[in-house]
């Protein structure tokens, strides 16, 4: 009446064996079981269409953002040396009043003297005359890169300015303009003049070219 399920289940072990298939006989549930290491994944790269589409997508950005940089980088030279030397302009004629002596600036290439030289190799404010050795300075102004300047009357007593404990310019000063222009040619146009009156009032302008003769 009651059946040994012990000798049952020996009796069907086999049959039942050879019925199921394994995962490693069957190709599809082997591949679908199959464990990938960090380390064994295939690499991937680009094609050479994928390459040459980046390489020019490179070379358009470069075309477009160099031309920009450069008249960047030129604006801002030019605007520079204009704004510092109006404030430098400033600085003399207040600490002449300050002072209650003259004060003057000039063109210096060495920061120790007034030279015979063009404002881009840099300038000072000083207490006294131009002509005076090695006077005591109260402002010098580094050379600059970029740009070239010229004064309308370039003669070298007309490149300084002295001023007087009124805070007006010496008598002998009839009024001046300093034109600042980018070593570029192709740029004449990012140009900047100051022009100064009798008494030293500063007026800012963009002629829209170069006014200083070309550079042989």
């Amino acid at each position: 009446m009651y059946r040994n399920r012990s000798s049952r289940s020996v009796g069907t072990s086999a049959p039942l064996l050879g019925a199921l298939k394994l995962p490693a006989d069957n190709p599809s549930v082997k591949h679908s079981l199959t464990i990938q290491h960090p380390g064994s994944r295939r690499e991937q790269g680009f094609t050479l269409i994928e390459l040459m589409v980046v390489i020019m997508m490179v070379a358009v950005i470069t075309m477009i953002a160099v031309p920009s940089w450069r008249t960047t980088q030129v604006r801002n030279a030019v605007r520079t040396l204009v704004n510092d030397y109006t404030v430098s302009l400033y600085l003399a004629r207040t600490e002449a009043v300050r002072r209650n002596t003259r004060v003057s600036i000039c063109p210096s290439n060495d920061g120790a003297n007034c030279t015979d030289s063009a404002l881009e190799a840099g300038w000072m404010v000083i207490v006294g005359l131009p002509t005076d050795a090695n006077p005591d300075i109260l402002q010098d102004v580094l050379p600059r890169a970029r740009v070239r300047s010229e004064f309308a009357n370039n003669a070298l007593a007309n490149r300084s300015i002295t001023f007087l404990p009124n805070g007006q310019p010496a008598p002998n000063f009839a009024g001046n303009t300093l034109r600042v222009c980018p070593t570029d040619a192709d740029l004449g146009a990012l140009s900047r003049e100051v022009a100064l009156n009798r008494t030293a009032r500063i007026n800012l302008s963009s002629p829209g070219a170069c006014n200083i003769p070309a550079i042989p």
